[in-house]
């Protein structure tokens, strides 16, 4: 595993818990236990992602959470995927962009993975 994935899975494991994954295979990650806005019918929810090409300097963009996940008791609206996650379940995904992507080799002082999760919840929080 890349030193810099590696460092990125560790934050993400000090904020979300051992059990997120990686895939090396299309470097996809999965946060099992990610927490959900109030209207959602249920506390937390999986997600997951992939990197594109040339991370960290190539930014991040869109994620999955479970189709079967409600806002209000509506479904989120289905995006068009690039790829399907190599993890079972039916997914629905979500297009999404970082806000001022800058990575530098520093994960604490420039972009990293565990900053582009937090910002799921703001697009959780739009609703369907």
């Amino acid at each position: 595993m890349r030193e810099r994935i590696a460092q990125e899975l560790a934050l993400l494991r000090r904020h979300y818990g051992e059990d997120v994954e990686y895939r090396e295979q299309g470097d996809w990650f999965l946060v099992p236990r990610y927490p959900t806005p109030e209207l959602c019918q249920c506390l937390s929810t999986s997600v997951t992602f992939n990197l594109r090409p040339g991370y960290p300097g190539a930014e991040p963009y869109g994620f999955f959470a479970p189709s079967e996940l409600r806002f209000g008791g509506q479904p989120y609206q289905a995006g068009s995927p690039p790829v399907a996650p190599p993890f079972p379940g039916q997914w629905t995904f979500f297009s999404w962009a970082p806000e001022g992507w800058f990575a530098t080799n520093d994960l604490s002082s420039g972009s990293n993975l565990w900053g582009w999760a937090r910002s799921f919840i703001a697009r959780l929080r739009e609703g369907p």
